[in-house]
């Protein structure tokens, strides 16, 4: 028995839906599948409403936006069985047996978290989202085998199992807002109530790609996020060992050079934002953004 979380926002999810539906019934599968539109525009609100006449459909729509975190929060608290299954609602199932890897593990009683990764297809749909891509492919569409060697960092909340009491013990934190590092900061809460984190190859394609501007924004809102983190864990060094531009912007910190980095970093942002918005972005530039960026976000709050 499984139930299957889905939070929504602004997407078409009746394809993901109905090949979730379709896997379950060859598998005998016995499946709830949990829907929750966090103030979705109406459009889609109107077409994702229509999945509710299916059978094993629980869906929901929320008046107000509540956030990454918290929404996951309330899919938990709803779901009856002990085992769920999270994915993003941008996604779409890649193999015939996505759902099937997962059964094994179901037939477990340990307390565990099971991550299936994520892929990207073998082309972006269009110029506009080639960051994102390029970001995705390079960075995130890894292995099992990769992801193992540092297990608990690599973990994203796209695609995961997990049994209900794990998040009883360890719920997503609700005071990030925003986007981003909602994941981060449970996969460090894992690591510290030591709750075994597996890695597997059962990756889910993200196909709702940001353009390239969406894509900056949405690493803005992260960065805040990140620094939210690290004042919430008093700056915990390992936490910090285990994000690299966290690590850097500390060691600027340290050495009192962060001012100084943010007010080289000034004249340069515009031309680093031209090329991560063309047709070449370059990552590395794109990790000296994220750097610059939380450099001049603590000097701009005037902390020192």
């Amino acid at each position: 028995m499984l139930s299957i979380c889905i939070p929504i926002y602004n997407y078409d999810v009746r394809p993901l839906v109905n090949a979730l539906h379709k896997q379950a019934k060859a598998e005998a599968l016995t499946v709830e599948i949990l829907l929750v539109d966090d103030a979705s525009e109406a459009n889609f609100r109107e077409l994702n409403s229509k999945l509710k006449d299916l059978p094993d459909i629980d869906y929901i729509e929320l008046k107000e936006n509540i956030g990454r975190s918290k929404i996951r929060n309330v899919l938990h608290k709803r779901a009856r069985y002990s085992w769920l299954l999270f994915l993003d609602c941008d996604t779409e199932v890649q193999e015939s047996n996505y759902l099937h890897r997962y059964i094994p593990f179901l037939k477990k009683e340990e307390h565990i978290l099971v991550y299936g990764g994520r892929s990207y297809h073998p082309q972006p749909k269009d110029d506009q989202t080639l960051l994102h891509w390029h970001f995705g492919r390079h960075r995130e569409a890894k292995s099992a085998r990769i992801r193992s060697k540092m297990p608990y960092q690599s973990f994203m909340s796209n695609n995961f199992l997990i049994h209900k009491c794990v998040l009883d013990k360890v719920p997503f934190n609700e005071t990030l807002k925003g986007y981003g590092h909602e994941d981060t900061l449970l996969g460090h809460e894992l690591k510290k109530h030591a709750i075994p984190l597996i890695h597997i190859d059962n990756p889910l394609i993200h196909a709702g790609l940001e353009t390239a501007g969406e894509f900056l924004s949405k690493t803005d809102e992260g960065l805040r996020n990140l620094l939210t983190i690290n004042k919430l864990l008093n700056e915990d060094k390992d936490f910090i060992r285990s994000i690299k531009v966290l690590r850097y912007y500390i060691f600027l910190k340290k050495i009192f050079l962060r001012k100084p980095f943010a007010f080289v970093f000034m004249p340069f942002e515009k031309p680093i934002k031209n090329n991560l918005l063309g047709r070449n972005p370059k990552l590395w530039l794109l990790d000296l953004y994220k750097l610059g960026k939380l450099c001049r976000m603590q000097t701009v709050n005037g902390e020192q």
